[in-house]
């Protein structure tokens, strides 16, 4: 029962993680009253959150605690990364970030933030209950519901780059992910004949809508996707839909979690398996949970990983199968 119950606490997270961006409006949407300037003295800045309440800052902010994993790598992505001074349990790429106080990414404490004396603390989707008892507080929370697509990420990117005085870094940055997004999606095949693809979160079979930030992703690549039409973004499948899907792709999220790792050889093993087509043909791939859930600059790696695995005749860099491949 302790194996069981560690199993579904991790998994939730893991869901927790995937489903932060199922929100709207995202971040993308969040406006300033300060000009767009690459300089930055373009202080001070009024910025309003994903529920419209805006929030002043009169300078840079130099003590950020940031509660997102994904807002975390945007931040130390552009340079911004010595003005974090504490950010969730999750955060843990780069490795700096990992060596940054810590509070729970589900439950922080109130307290222990105010202990830091933050001059920014970035809310996402799972702490918005505990919004208003941050601001009641009088911590300057800027309460932010993670993008759902790779567009809004990169936005994203200005978004922060503007609001820590690195939006020259920023757009640079941000540049160069939308560039490898177009070079990506100009070598995918044009017309409706994409392969059709599992992507599994547990081995439980939860898996990623289109309405996900991970099925937004198999759906710019043209792939189609076995949870089309499920009542959520992270539905449960049965093993039997599965089966009678017929996937040509398989997508392992799960290939290196400590709650049961799946391979092509488990995959192989489950009854009724073996006679799908993504078996049948060895394309049960794994791939970086954290790519796909965080959608922070490392999204585009794990959009290049889908890519390849789905196309690997239009890319020259093969993927590592599920057999060889591990999750970082």
């Amino acid at each position: 029962m302790r194996a069981l119950s560690t199993r579904l606490v991790m998994f939730s997270a893991l869901l927790w993680l995937a489903a932060c961006g199922t929100g709207t409006p995202t971040p993308s949407a969040a406006t300033s009253t300060a000009a767009p300037s690459a300089s930055a003295a373009a202080f001070p800045r009024t910025v309003n959150d994903s529920k419209g309440t805006g929030l002043t800052l009169s300078a840079a902010p130099q003590r950020i605690i940031s509660l997102s994993p994904a807002v975390t790598e945007v931040l130390f992505a552009i340079g911004a990364g010595p003005q974090v001074v504490a950010s969730d349990r999750f955060s843990d790429f780069p490795a700096e970030a990992a060596r940054t106080a810590k509070l729970d990414y589900s439950q922080p404490s109130a307290e222990a933030a105010v202990a830091l004396s933050p001059d920014l603390v970035v809310m996402t989707s799972r702490q918005q209950q505990q919004v208003p008892q941050f601001r009641t507080l009088r911590l300057p929370v800027l309460y932010m519901e993670e993008p759902t697509t790779i567009d809004a990420a990169i936005e994203n990117v200005r978004l922060y780059g503007g609001i820590t005085g690195h939006l020259a870094e920023a757009n640079t940055l941000a540049d160069a992910m939308r560039a490898r997004v177009a070079r990506v999606v100009a070598q995918v095949p044009s017309g409706p004949d994409g392969p059709l693809v599992f992507y599994e979160l547990s081995p439980e079979l939860h898996s990623a809508a289109p309405n996900s930030f991970i099925g937004s992703m198999l759906t710019m690549l043209r792939a189609h996707n076995v949870a089309d039409g499920a009542k959520t973004a992270f539905p449960k499948l049965s093993s039997e839909a599965v089966i009678a899907a017929n996937p040509q792709v398989v997508f392992l999220a799960d290939s290196g979690s400590t709650s049961g790792s799946q391979s092509l050889a488990t995959v192989s093993a489950r009854a009724g398996w073996s006679g799908i087509d993504a078996v049948r043909s060895g394309r049960v791939i794994a791939v970086d949970p954290n790519l796909g859930n965080r959608p922070g600059p490392r999204v585009v790696d794990g959009f290049e990983q889908m890519a390849r695995a789905l196309y690997p005749d239009r890319f020259a860099t093969p993927m590592p199968t599920a057999t060889t491949g591990t999750s970082r």
